[in-house]
């Protein structure tokens, strides 16, 4: 049988993500016990700053307050916050860690040719025509897509799972059309991926930072 967009081989598959563990904050100075877990957090204070912002990230949890607000003030508003907190945490703690390989020319023209095979195979299933591809080293998202046609593809996708490479192709020429998320964006990604959750929570265990 004919592979429906051949493409030159992957390069050595990464590990197995590995979970991180975010319940301590590298630059912890205070902790608490938030819905049963117990979470060292980095607590900092600003003058400018008239309400808590809370920040959960690969790190784990970074709490902002007010200068003067009282310490006891700061926790209870934790453990309004806990459940949320800890959800987040939680998923941080799912995410991927992986050690991605170096960017040689070599891969990085595998990763050009394997994209593009994608997007040339997935473009006329949803009735788009890309101007230009556009390599990505970018360490806060998979792609973007802009209105003039540019689709912008990250090359750390070539080491990831064909359906996840396909998944990420598929959103981002969708945006070709559907420049947003609404409901209409997520009907044009189902026409082509009917498992497209299923593929996007998978995405989401691989940690680009």
């Amino acid at each position: 049988m004919t592979p429906r967009h051949p493409m030159p081989p992957d390069p050595p598959p990464l590990a197995e993500p590995v979970a991180a563990a975010p319940w301590r904050h590298p630059q912890a100075n205070r902790a608490a016990r938030l819905a049963g877990r117990e979470v060292a957090y980095r607590l900092e204070r600003s003058a400018r700053r008239r309400t808590l912002a809370l920040q959960v990230g690969p790190q784990g949890l970074q709490v902002r307050a007010p200068l003067r607000a009282p310490l006891a003030w700061v926790e209870a508003c934790l453990q309004r916050r806990a459940g949320w907190i800890v959800a987040h945490l939680q998923r941080q703690a799912q995410r991927a860690a992986p050690s991605w390989p170096e960017p040689t020319p070599a891969l990085l023209a595998q990763a050009r040719a394997d994209l593009a095979a994608r997007v040339a195979h997935w473009a006329p299933r949803l009735g788009v025509r890309p101007q230009r591809l556009r390599l990505s080293s970018a360490r806060t998202r998979w792609g973007s897509a802009s209105s003039r046609g540019t689709v912008s593809l990250n090359w750390r996708l070539v080491c990831l799972p064909d359906p996840l490479r396909d998944y990420v192709v598929v959103h981002e020429l969708a945006h070709l059309r559907e420049l947003h998320h609404g409901p209409a964006f997520w009907a044009l990604v189902a026409q082509a991926l009917p498992d497209w959750t299923v593929r996007r929570a998978e995405l989401r265990r691989w940690a680009l930072a």
